[in-house]
């Protein structure tokens, strides 16, 4: 992810979304929380997980946000 593209991420990102990230071998998913100076944070299990921007890639998805009951 380019550093344009962590700002637009931020910038329009609504607190709440869900989000995946995958580093490697693993992969997070959770809700957008915000952003730090250097990386994105999102909740996954009820806790803050910090992501550096740098290892991040963007892509946007229109699939509608899951819910479950």
């Amino acid at each position: 992810m380019t550093e344009q593209q962590f700002r637009k991420l931020c910038n329009e990102t609504e607190i709440g979304t869900s989000v995946s990230f995958s580093y490697r071998d693993r992969t997070v998913r959770g809700k957008f929380i915000g952003c730090a100076e250097d990386a994105v944070i999102i909740e996954t299990d009820g806790k803050a997980t910090f992501w550096p921007w740098e290892l991040c890639d963007y892509h946007k998805s229109s699939y509608p946000t899951p819910t479950y009951s």
